[in-house]
């Protein structure tokens, strides 16, 4: 009988378990299922530089294109500040994540520039009209 009893308690503990495993797996009513995944970049590897001096250029383009689920990689600094333009380089023969990117950044400054070693897909180097294709 002791034993019954022991295993009727079990059961009953197991089955507690198993609902409330089961209630943390509903989202509270008001928050929308699969929104938090919508947020992650995936579109290429890119690389933003500022070739223009103004600071700050380089993480602002950044935020526009991540808010657009390009994956940015890398910001910094370009070698030289005098870029008269915005302009994108494909680091691969396949130009489709660069023409994202331009369509993404309102230009047709795109040129293809290939050296076998890189990591990244698109490398966008602003210039000083970066801020105009920023804007929402």
């Amino acid at each position: 009988m002791r034993n019954l009893i022991v295993f009727g308690a079990l059961c009953c503990l197991l089955g507690m378990a198993i609902l409330i495993g089961m209630r943390r797996d509903v989202l509270p009513s008001g928050e929308p299922a699969g929104d938090s995944t919508s947020r992650i970049p995936h579109i290429g590897r890119i690389q933003v530089l500022n070739g223009c001096g103004i600071t700050g250029a380089a993480g602002a383009v950044s935020d526009f294109l991540r808010d657009r689920s390009f994956d940015v990689k890398n910001i910094g600094n370009a070698d030289t500040w005098n870029y008269p333009f915005t302009m994108i380089v494909s680091r691969t023969a396949d130009m489709t994540i660069a023409r994202r990117v331009s369509e993404a950044l309102s230009t047709d400054k795109l040129i293809l520039l290939r050296d076998g070693g890189d990591v990244y897909d698109v490398t966008v180097i602003l210039g000083p009209d970066f801020d105009g294709r920023i804007e929402e």
